[in-house]
């Protein structure tokens, strides 16, 4: 089956059983009269896409696509406690589902069976979701209500899974550090995620994994002898050090170290990122030896050398950013994080269709353009929008669907192409390590 099909197999489940199935748990249709579940969902998920800022008279427009005639006032009651838990139900059933395409973005990601980027993502709620999704607080009561989205993003076929925590849950304990990926599978963390003992299990289960180091973490000769460390790596010959070490007091664990002198320019920012994070959480000043790992950029991996250089790995763990990069558009194109409406209700409906939105939306991406690095994907998702329409009034015939999804891909093949840039970017490196460019002292 293609792309093509799988993703439209998946909108028509989406949107057809799991919608039905979410608005019986919900009660969210009391009487079927002009709304389905099927419908409901369309209308709000679909029309929020084509506009996250949809106004109800223009959801009401797109309920007529998806074979609802109703009024902008039918829209305007929809705004209730029974439509907020329909649509969370549907969001965290659609989180189960993965599209992902046999394209990759480059072969160097073909070494390994997946390729999943590990991050986090907080989206700040009305304050009255405080019990269900309980925050870390703030000034004001702000911050009180957030709901922390863990995404893993597989750079491979573009596969995106998410689980929803409580906004006040830590990275490091996250059920997702212990999830099995496959034997040969890489993950790419950062230091939030950072766990000698889960690296351990991991190695155990022939799995891969790559981070940057810890501060303050244990580190050995193969001979079991502890380094003061940033003296040993100081005493180390070349701009790349690439060393087997022993990971962990406890632990002990055996994978390789990657190093290198980072700029003095890069240093500085840096100390002066750390000082500012100390002085706001404790009101002391760093330590000597926490300003001077600064001068470092330091990796710790246990993927074996021929199947990834230091330079690789470099490039490997920059690419972390494209998770970065799609909750960047989440949030400034998709506004998930926008709190807009008169009333709780009605931003939490708009909260739940968003995410949603969002989600269809990274289907669609992967279908028309992952592992094409001559696309732009912030322009990708721009584009899908003006086939929401279409979408939502093929769902219910296969082949108007199909035509409306290969019209989407035709189109992108012909635009949204990326801008030049002065540097490459994250997919010509990943494509060609030759072009990796900074500054080694």
């Amino acid at each position: 089956m293609g792309i093509v099909a799988k993703v439209g197999a998946m909108l028509q489940r989406l949107f057809g059983s799991v919608a039905d199935e979410a608005a019986e748990a919900s009660g969210v249709i009391q009487r079927k009269r002009k709304f389905t579940g099927e419908s409901l969902a369309r209308t709000f998920v679909l029309g929020h896409l084509q506009n996250p800022e949809a106004s109800d008279e223009e959801l009401a427009q797109i309920a007529a696509q998806c074979g609802a005639d109703v009024t902008t006032q039918a829209i305007e009651q929809r705004y209730t406690p029974r439509m907020m838990k329909f649509l969370e139900a549907l969001f965290r059933e659609a989180t189960k589902l993965v599209i992902e395409t046999d394209k990759s973005l480059a072969p160097i990601l073909e070494r390994f069976s997946s390729v999943p980027v590990l991050d986090s993502s907080t989206v700040t709620l009305p304050i009255s979701m405080k019990e269900q999704f309980a925050g870390c607080g703030g000034s004001h009561g702000g911050g009180q209500a957030a709901m922390k989205l863990q995404t893993e993003l597989d750079l491979c076929g573009g596969g995106l899974v998410i689980e929803i925590e409580q906004g006040r849950s830590t990275d490091g304990a996250t059920s997702r550090q212990h999830v099995r990926r496959g034997k040969g599978s890489l993950r790419i963390s950062d230091l939030g995620y950072f766990n000698v003992g889960v690296f351990a299990e991991m190695k155990a289960a022939g799995e891969y994994f790559l981070s940057r180091l810890q501060f303050g973490t244990i580190v050995m000769l193969l001979n079991g002898k502890q380094v003061e460390l940033l003296s040993w790596l100081a005493n180390q010959p070349g701009s790349f050090i690439d060393q087997q070490i022993l990971l962990g007091k406890k632990e002990r664990l055996v994978c390789r170290i990657i190093a290198w002198r980072v700029p003095q320019e890069q240093a500085d920012r840096r100390r002066q990122k750390v000082r500012q994070e100390m002085m706001r959480k404790s009101g002391k000043e760093p330590s000597e030896e926490r300003l001077a790992w600064c001068d470092w950029a330091i990796l710790v991996t246990n993927v074996p050398q021929h199947l990834l250089t230091p330079q690789e790995a470099v490039v490997m763990y920059r690419a972390r950013w494209q998770v970065e990069l799609l909750f960047k558009r989440w949030k400034s194109q998709d506004l998930v994080a926008v709190l807009s409406g008169s009333t709780e209700a009605r931003q939490m409906v708009r909260v739940w269709s968003r995410l949603l939105a969002a989600l269809v939306q990274h289907w669609l991406v992967v279908t028309t353009a992952w592992g094409n690095p001559t696309k732009s994907l912030v322009k990708v998702c721009e584009a899908t929008r003006s086939f929401a329409g279409r979408i939502a009034a093929g769902l219910s015939r296969v082949d108007e669907l199909t035509h409306a999804l290969n019209d989407l891909c035709h189109a992108i093949a012909k635009t949204c192409r990326r801008n030049k840039r002065a540097k490459a970017g994250t997919f010509e490196l990943l494509n060609d390590v030759s072009l990796l460019d900074f500054e080694l002292t």
